[in-house]
């Protein structure tokens, strides 16, 4: 995939997901397939070559879907819910896109220090002890 095609199918998948999210509660909550679904819907074998993006994005609904637990429904009350947000799937990509692998300070300064900051917020907003936030100077922090 060239940069123009992955600004085309990123617009689509960006279209899918406003789509499904807005949509929702039209969608049963919980799956009703069966264990090893997925396997009567796919080759048992890779593809010798790749297949066109249409085929793929077609798969989303005739593949993905049917086996979806749908948490963000509002008709879907067990566990708990996640914490998505069209914010947070915009910094996904983001994310996803610097593959920030964020261990330590040295492997992305920027990961750790963001990291220590909004932690530094959490602590706050939760009244921790100064001794459990980052800013302290201590060993707090994370």
């Amino acid at each position: 995939m060239d940069p123009e095609e992955f600004r085309k199918r990123g617009k689509q998948m960006i279209d899918y997901v406003a789509d499904y999210l807005e949509n929702i509660r039209d969608r049963r909550p919980y799956p009703e397939v069966e264990p090893g679904y997925i396997k009567e819907l796919l080759p048992d074998h890779a593809p010798n070559k790749p297949d066109k993006w249409d085929d793929v994005f077609s798969d989303i609904e005739r593949v993905i879907m049917p086996g979806v637990t749908h948490w963000h429904s509002p008709q879907f009350h067990a566990y708990f819910s996640t914490g998505n947000s069209y914010p947070a799937i915009v910094a996904d990509i983001l994310s996803d896109a610097i593959g920030c692998i964020g261990f330590s300070w040295a492997s992305s300064p920027a990961c750790t220090e963001l990291e220590m900051v909004v932690m530094d917020w959490l602590g706050k907003m939760l009244d921790l002890p100064q001794d459990f936030l980052f800013c302290s100077g201590g060993k707090g922090g994370g």
